[in-house]
């Protein structure tokens, strides 16, 4: 997971890209997005390619997990 921080007029912003092969899949799969964009392009697409029918909210907690380790500080 990847994850690009920017602030834009006083408002911080922040861009995920989650891929497959990065949770343990060899697949090419890549999303990137606000954090709401990815955790459905993602549970979208394990659910469809790969028959895994993860919660959203599942996705959520995994994605939003990641994120305060990886945020670096302003």
């Amino acid at each position: 997971m990847h994850i690009v921080v920017f602030i834009f007029q006083g408002l911080v912003y922040c861009v995920v890209t989650v891929r497959c092969i990065e949770c343990g899949f060899d697949c090419e799969f890549a999303t990137t997005g606000s954090i709401e964009k990815v955790i459905f392009d993602y549970w979208d697409h394990m659910n469809t390619e790969h028959g895994i029918e993860y919660s959203p909210e599942t996705l959520a907690r995994y994605v939003k997990k990641k994120i305060p380790n990886q945020i670096p500080a302003v």
